[in-house]
């Protein structure tokens, strides 16, 4: 079978409903948006910004988050009573039934206009880009946004009811509380001291993922009608988002206690680094052994509060460095 032959056939599976839609649905829109925004935020967008200063956008971005905010509350709310808060889904494992009736075609109708709002996601990486604060157009930031767009086309395009709606859910509400704290982030300093939550948004982030994985696996066990092509992609999904936040909350928040005490904080990477002499002294203990000590005393006393999950990886880093 030829290539070309293989993606008819796939095609041939996708979800009748959805045929002939366009825009969120069509991978002519889609695929040319991404490959765009990629090219954009990654090459263009910081050429075009190298010799000019950061653009101040207070107005647009507080009018951005306040919209993204009451947009995403409705997408979770129009969601929910569809499926699990009206009674009309199982909890435990919901198949595709591929049905034309009115609250079905509604919940495809909402995922077209929600996979429009997860493009609008991509503004967000913009004001980044057009304010020149690089450092929040990371790896996961670009990677997250990505496949949010990609697997809300695929979904659409193969079953966007059943399990995997239950992640849809959730992803929605987590936008709220996203957005909401980027609003007051923007508002300016004096509101610093009132997003010390920030921690624990990631943290729901990660409590999101892996609620995702376990319920997604569901289907791979039990047969409730729901494909199991979807299952695998979408658990692959969910390990390769648990894997980012995972990292990115170890980096950002695992701050160590300094092996020489008094009481000094410093980051992972700090203490990896050679004195300034260059070559250390026999009787120094290595920048290794140093970093190994002070992330075992970290878990161990638990000086930050991190989940126990993360501190095992931690120990089992250190271990291996």
């Amino acid at each position: 079978m030829s290539l070309t032959e293989y993606f008819n056939y796939v095609w041939s599976l996708r979800d009748p409903r959805t045929e002939g839609w366009g825009w969120s649905a069509n991978y002519k829109f889609i695929f040319p948006l991404i490959g765009l925004y990629l090219y954009v935020v990654k090459i263009q967008g910081p050429k075009f910004m190298k010799s000019r200063p950061a653009y101040q956008l207070k107005p647009y971005i507080l009018t951005y988050n306040a919209f993204m905010v009451i947009t995403n509350a409705y997408f979770f709310w129009n969601y929910w009573k569809r499926s699990y808060g009206g009674g009309y889904y199982s909890w435990f494992c919901q198949g595709v039934s591929y049905s034309r009736d009115k609250n079905s075609m509604e919940i495809l109708e909402l995922t077209w206009w929600y996979v429009l709002v997860r493009i609008a996601d991509f503004i967000d990486t913009i004001f980044f880009l057009l304010r020149k604060k690089y450092e929040h157009i990371s790896m996961l930031h670009v990677v997250h946004h990505t496949l949010v767009v990609l697997s809300g086309w695929l979904w659409l395009n193969f079953g966007t009811d059943g399990q995997i709606l239950l992640g849809i859910c959730i992803n929605a509400f987590i936008h709220i509380i996203m957005y909401t704290y980027y609003g007051l982030a923007a508002l300016g300093p004096w509101t610093q001291k009132y997003l010390w939550w920030k921690r624990y948004l990631t943290k729901l982030q990660i409590i999101q993922f892996l609620i995702l994985n376990t319920h997604i696996s569901i289907p791979l066990f039990y047969n409730c009608g729901y494909p199991r092509a979807l299952t695998l992609l979408a658990a692959g999904q969910g390990v390769v988002g648990l894997i980012l936040f995972v990292n990115f909350y170890i980096k950002r928040y695992c701050v160590l206690r300094s092996p020489a005490g008094a009481g000094q904080t410093v980051k992972p990477s700090d203490t990896c680094r050679k004195p300034a002499g260059g070559i250390q002294k026999e009787t120094e203990p290595s920048p290794l052994r140093m970093l190994e000590k002070a992330r075992k005393e970290c878990c161990r006393q638990r000086s930050v509060r991190v989940p126990p999950f993360i501190c095992s990886q931690i120990e089992r880093g250190s271990r291996t460095e």
